[in-house]
């Protein structure tokens, strides 16, 4: 089974938060990324074989938080 990856990518100069997420966790993703609280704006989605992947623009501190969270390395923040 597959484990939901994070990174952050800079396309066109903007910074994107990118989540690779199992079709058994989509719904809880979803949830999570669209609370209020935490003021995501989905960009895009792509769904393959046994995933999704979102593109989504957030804080850089939600970053730091799925980067800690799901990476075993440290998120980079320098552009």
């Amino acid at each position: 089974m597959h484990s939901t990856t994070f990174s952050v990518e800079t396309i066109d100069g903007c910074r994107f938060g990118k989540l690779a997420i199992p079709h058994s966790q989509i719904a809880d993703w979803l949830n999570f990324l669209t609370n209020p609280q935490y003021r995501t704006d989905m960009i895009s989605a792509e769904q393959e074989s046994s995933s999704v992947t979102i593109y989504f623009q957030a804080s850089e501190g939600l970053y730091l938080y799925l980067g800690m969270r799901l990476s075993h390395t440290a998120v980079a923040m320098a552009s």
